[in-house]
């Protein structure tokens, strides 16, 4: 579909009592592969002779995101549940606040716990007990089908958890998964999924696009090493090559344990493989419905991208800056397991 200017409305909800429209100077919302939580940025200026008896606002307190999203006339939540996570005040007289933002989900990157994960269980499984153990509200966990291995996990913070979990799940069925909290709770969300994905064109609504190439994180050799003898270097048990003569020789080496799938062992090796590092930076037309994991259609791009991060500047009518990428880039980027076989 092709987008156009759209005027949208926005507000800032304390306490589920003091509405702060009025007030906002600027307000961002940013979604990352990279982090767990939706975040929004604010700047208010409370004048002296308005909300008698709006509170000294401290990190901890509920709030929330409401606006009108793309192409709707009604409000709806953003960001909610939402906790005021930092507090910046611009001078004395306590008139200018500067507050970071996050929906609930922050807690899962910031908290620790144990848990032993049976094998056979699936990563949508185990993300239902880490949910169920901590009380978090669910709205759509599909079955992401793949058995995984035993995990027990000492002291890991809960966001390293699921996604060690979803990398075990790509590695082993292909498909990637990210959680994204929405108003109603909980989703796991397999990437580039969403319907009817927006398409942004240069004579429509695309501003600027800024490709780049890098051989960071290229790799053209890869190394699988059994055990280790005392005295001795691990011997080799398996090693494929792509592209030296094009790229040069960049070698990854993976450890694994004897008596597991010679299959799956090669096909992780071979998955490791990566040539030219490529992303695309888009600025665009705001569309503030967009979140991390979405799929998109760029000009020059026409088999699709999908959104490493997405910022919104949330101006009537605002603008977005995208980061984007191919699926096998985020593969080999977010989802590679760092751990043995």
């Amino acid at each position: 579909m092709i987008v156009t200017p759209s005027v949208c409305r926005y507000d800032v909800i304390l306490q589920n009592k003091y509405f702060l429209r009025e007030c906002i100077q600027f307000l961002t919302l940013e979604d990352r592969l990279d982090e767990v939580a939706y975040c929004g940025k604010v700047k208010l200026a409370v004048p002296d002779d308005q909300f008698t008896g709006l509170p000294i606002i401290i990190p901890g307190m509920e709030i929330r995101i409401s606006g009108t999203k793309f192409g709707e006339s009604k409000y709806s939540y953003l960001i909610q549940p939402g906790v005021v996570w930092d507090v910046e005040i611009d001078n004395r007289e306590r008139r200018n606040w500067n507050l970071t933002i996050y929906d609930r989900t922050i807690y899962l990157s910031k908290s620790e716990d144990q848990f032993l994960f049976q094998e056979g269980t699936t990563a949508s499984d185990r993300i239902k007990q880490i949910c169920s153990e901590w009380n978090i509200p669910i709205l759509n966990i599909p079955d992401t089908k793949q058995a995984l291995a035993q995990d027990v996990v000492r002291a890991k913070s809960l966001w390293n958890i699921i996604q060690d979990q979803l990398k075990e799940t790509a590695e082993k069925s292909g498909k990637l998964f990210t959680v994204r909290m929405q108003p109603d709770g909980l989703e796991l969300f397999e990437i580039g999924s969403n319907v009817d994905p927006w398409v942004f064109e240069f004579a429509v609504n695309l501003q600027s696009v800024r490709q780049k190439q890098t051989l960071n994180g290229a790799v053209t050799k890869v190394k699988v090493l059994g055990k280790q003898e005392k005295g001795s270097t691990a011997p080799i048990e398996f090693e494929t090559n792509a592209d030296i003569d094009k790229y040069g020789t960049i070698q990854k080496v993976i450890p694994y344990k004897k008596g597991l799938d010679t299959n799956a062992i090669q096909q992780k090796a071979t998955n490791t493989l990566a040539g030219i590092q490529e992303t695309v930076t888009v600025e665009a037309i705001d569309i503030n419905t967009i979140r991390k994991g979405d799929k998109v259609i760029v000009q020059g791009w026409e088999d699709g991208l999908y959104v490493i991060s997405v910022k919104h500047n949330c101006n009537s009518p605002g603008i977005m800056q995208m980061e984007l990428a191919s699926l096998e880039y985020i593969r080999r980027r977010y989802y590679r397991s760092e751990k043995s076989f």
